[in-house]
């Protein structure tokens, strides 16, 4: 089923916004620090909510599925999964590095700093990885029974609560800031 393939790459367009943001910000170091770390809190919080509790655990359920057709080789299987438990786990810690900062506990800004795009650049290459070499393969080798299963197996996947409609309180002024990032000339309701 391609839709939903579809639906995984428009996320992952959504989410290369984010990417950017964390980039091309060194929020840590300027008069606006604290704002702007509770803002990279948000998204890291976001990051952990929404991608990793949804959108990789419904690609892992597609690297199952062509596990066991014998379709997708297994080291690459195993890759994708320990991205996202990687970027599960860095997400985590992230948050609380952001948090301890914010308190003056000790945390260097410019680990941290380094911390985050490191993070960012592993966030990229795994959506690189999976448009390259896992949706061409789910996209051949899935038939519409193996799709149903899939989404059956998590038939309450949460909206995404950042970039759908109505966007979730903690995130409006994320939104906005992705809108204003985007240079896009668009609404904070087509981003």
């Amino acid at each position: 089923m391609t839709s939903i393939i579809d639906n995984l790459i428009a996320e992952h367009r959504r989410l290369e916004r984010l990417v950017r943001l964390l980039e091309r910000q060194s929020m840590l170091r300027d008069a606006q620090a604290a704002a702007n770390a509770a803002l990279l809190v948000d998204a890291l919080y976001y990051l952990t909510r929404f991608p990793d509790v949804n959108h990789h655990a419904l690609e892992d359920r597609i690297i199952g599925k062509l596990l066991g057709k014998k379709a997708l080789h297994p080291e690459l299987a195993n890759e994708l999964s320990a991205q996202h438990a990687t970027l599960a786990f860095q997400g985590h810690e992230l948050i609380q590095d952001l948090e301890s900062m914010v308190r003056d506990e000790n945390m260097s800004r410019e680990l941290l700093e380094f911390r985050i795009q490191l993070y960012a650049e592993r966030l990229r290459h795994n959506m690189a990885v999976e448009e390259l070499a896992l949706f061409p393969v789910a996209a051949h080798h899935l038939d519409s029974g193996d799709w149903s299963s899939i989404l059956q197996a998590n038939p309450n996947r949460s909206a995404d609560p950042l970039f759908q409609a109505p966007v979730h309180e903690r995130f409006v002024q994320l939104r906005r800031v992705i809108a204003t990032e985007a240079d896009c000339g668009c609404q904070e309701e087509d981003i």
